[in-house]
């Protein structure tokens, strides 16, 4: 299925007249631009929530008297509940009422924001994280989903679709400013601005997003093993991977859920496979394009891990408080939101593989500078360097594979792709990250030896996925577009 390929419009899209947004006049439009400011408000309330928790930590530590073992869930925690249940909340976006799933999750990450605030203990404050998790692992496939079916027209639809990722970018960055400003008066500011912004988000999404977006109005039974399987499966792998940049990948913690999460989707393919209405149909997976963005998307992996490696560095080798590390990404941020739209239009023009290999190449440079320079010369010089090329680059590189992977989904599955594509992400930062700690911590010589391992590696993964993304330009002068 080529790029630009969709399903029949359904009833309930905001132009129904099929020609896309661009056409939606006077009220149509202004409710257009609501819808598409609610959604992005969603995926920035995921993405900040990630970044905010990690300069509040040591003052939650001192405050509930918490062990470091126990202080790493409050993150983890989070990662767990989004990273397991992508998957699922992506297809049940494709089989019920997205705003009724939009607007329900969106209200439980409110109430555990609001319970995670007032948590007085451990046990309290890590539940509250895990839930919160959970219904970002719904929000952000229902919300991409509802952004697919508002905008049809391909240019319409990546101009949309660059606004949302330059908002996940932004949300994500911010957050580290944001969490030292919040944790600067009180840790719990953290959890309580979210659940004020969440209600904001409701009270919008109520008015904006249309009812009945799903097409599966013909209600079909749920695969309900198939749902426990993946579920199950998806909740070992995220926990092993979490637990290998703690203690590595040899210890039983980490082989042990790792070895049950293939056992778990070995046997949800068995089921999928024999299933007449399978909760995942597996024949997505046979998409050259979509499979190759999925891959790709071990960037953001990088991405991460390259601003826990500098963030440790700004504070522990220059004494920069946590505020000043969070600003020291503030550029990269502005500069992504700025032009992640100019992204999507050459996406339009040129195709996702271009765009994506220039994107990664452009990042890679950057990582580059700091392996090569950290230590010899301006910290500031190297800073303002790759900031420049990191905020240009995963712009476009970030983009392109989430249009690569969403923008020729049908209707009937524009959920699991975003699902898939979120889920993807996730999964790969947890795994790049553990590999950049391992080469951080076998390094550790009280030097730059640990940082320069860790930029080395961030660099050489960067590199494997520009030649891989590189292998999509090729397979498109010989093939179909969506090889």
């Amino acid at each position: 299925m080529s790029m630009t390929e969709t399903s029949t419009p359904s009833a309930s899209a905001l132009d129904p007249s099929g020609t896309g947004v661009d056409a939606a006049t006077g009220g149509r439009a202004r409710k257009v631009a609501l819808l598409l400011f609610v959604v992005c408000a969603a995926q920035f309330l995921d993405a900040m929530d990630i970044a905010t928790m990690g300069p509040a930590l040591p003052q939650i530590q001192r405050e509930l008297g918490m062990t470091p073992d126990a202080l790493q869930w409050v993150v983890s925690a989070y990662t767990l509940g989004f990273g397991s249940t992508l998957l699922l909340g992506g297809r049940l976006a494709d089989l019920f009422d997205r705003r009724k799933l939009l607007i329900g999750w969106l209200s439980v990450f409110a109430i555990a924001s609001l319970a995670g605030g007032l948590a007085d203990g451990t046990d309290v404050l890590v539940v509250a994280r895990l839930v919160k998790g959970v219904s970002a692992g719904f929000t952000a496939p229902v919300a991409m989903a509802i952004l697919l079916d508002a905008f049809r027209d391909e240019k319409a639809r990546n101009r949309a679709l660059g606004t949302f990722l330059a908002i996940t970018t932004v949300g994500y960055s911010l957050g580290l400013v944001l969490g030292g400003i919040l944790a600067g008066v009180t840790w719990r500011l953290v959890l309580f601005l979210p659940a004020a912004a969440a209600v904001i988000v409701v009270a919008l999404a109520i008015v904006a997003v249309p009812g009945g977006s799903a097409r599966q109005q013909n209600r079909q039974r749920i695969d309900v093993v198939g749902a426990v399987l993946v579920t199950g499966g998806a909740i070992a792998l995220v926990y092993g991977i979490s637990c290998a940049a703690a203690v590595g990948w040899a210890d039983i913690t980490v082989i042990g859920p790792l070895v049950a999460a293939a056992a778990l989707l070995a046997v949800f393919v068995l089921v999928e496979r024999a299933h007449p209405n399978p909760l995942i149909p597996l024949a997505i997976f046979t998409r050259p394009q979509l499979v190759r963005a999925n891959l790709c998307i071990l960037m953001f992996g990088a991405y991460v891990g390259f601003q826990f490696v500098l963030t440790l560095y700004y504070q522990d080798q220059l004494d920069w408080s946590p505020l000043q590390a969070g600003l020291a990404f503030l550029l990269g941020a502005v500069l992504t939101g700025a032009t992640a739209r100019y992204a999507a239009v050459a996406v339009t023009r040129y195709g996702p593989w271009p765009v994506a290999t220039l994107g990664l190449l452009t990042l890679g440079v950057g990582y580059l500078t700091w392996a090569l320079l950290i230590g010899n010369t301006s910290t500031m010089l190297i800073l303002l360097v790759q900031q420049v090329l990191g905020g240009i680059g995963f712009a476009a590189a970030y983009t392109a594979l989430n249009i690569a992977a969403v923008g020729g989904a049908r209707q009937d599955e524009q959920g699991l792709a975003a699902g898939l594509f979120n889920a993807a992400s996730q999964i790969g930062a947890g795994i790049v990250l553990a590999a950049i700690t391992t080469a951080f911590t076998a390094n550790a010589d009280g030097g730059l030896g640990s940082y320069r391992a860790g930029l080395w590696t961030i660099t050489a993964v960067s590199t494997a996925i520009t030649l891989l993304a590189a292998t999509g330009i090729l397979a498109n002068r010989t093939k179909d577009p969506t090889s």
